[in-house]
């Protein structure tokens, strides 16, 4: 008589549990992500802890008044001046390029309107206007906005007369008006070379590089 066969046993298997989800590299960032906080160790708002700001400007040369329409030629709030050289910026305020290019560059850095729409050429209450408080309306917003300079590069170029007699005097004026140390401010004087109307004494620019950060 044939043996029978013992039933078989049901098999399980076993699932393995779910494994919790991995948090995301980005979510994990931010928890890991250090506040940032001014120097008095108090938490600050968003933004970035640097910001880089770029101005350039350039004004015509002319005679100067009575002759023409320029200007006395002003660069960092100082007057240059150069026997037998009689041509100024043509301008609403007083031409002074270096530090429109300066108060570009820190508006610039803030992501906010230029110069130009700040401050009009059309707006008759800017007629032979000091530049310095163009310059000085900009430093304002850099502190209202959370941040301070850290240093400015300039360049300006103008075939004549050289800046090199008072470039040192240029560079305290506008350490003094970024409230910063004289160390943190350059100024390059460049000719152009007797090229195109910069290096023919017929317009004078200049660039402004400035770096700030969080306070």
């Amino acid at each position: 008589m044939a043996k029978s066969k013992p039933a078989r046993r049901p098999t399980t298997t076993k699932r393995a549990a779910p494994k919790p989800a991995a948090r995301s590299a980005s979510t994990a960032a931010k928890k890991s992500a250090p506040k940032a906080t001014n120097s008095r160790g108090r938490a600050t708002s968003g933004g970035p802890s640097l910001r880089i700001g770029h101005g350039w400007d350039l004004h015509r040369l002319e005679p100067i008044a009575p002759a023409g329409p320029g200007r006395p030629l002003v660069i960092g709030g100082i007057k240059l001046e150069e026997p037998g050289f009689d041509r100024g910026p043509v301008a609403r305020s007083d031409g002074d390029v270096l530090l429109h290019a300066v108060t570009d560059a820190l508006l610039g850095a803030l992501g906010m309107p230029d110069i130009g729409q700040l401050f009009p050429d059309t707006d008759e209450r800017h007629e032979g206007q000091d530049s310095r408080l163009f310059v000085t309306a900009a430093v304002e917003r850099v502190t209202r906005a959370g941040y301070r300079i850290v240093n400015l590069d300039t360049t300006v170029v103008l075939q004549r007369p050289k800046i090199g007699p008072v470039k040192e005097r240029i560079r305290m004026n506008l350490a003094k008006m970024l409230g910063i140390g004289a160390d943190r401010v350059n100024i390059k004087g460049k000719t152009h070379e007797r090229v195109d109307a910069v290096g023919e004494s017929r317009a004078v620019e200049a660039h402004a590089v400035v770096i700030m950060e969080r306070a």
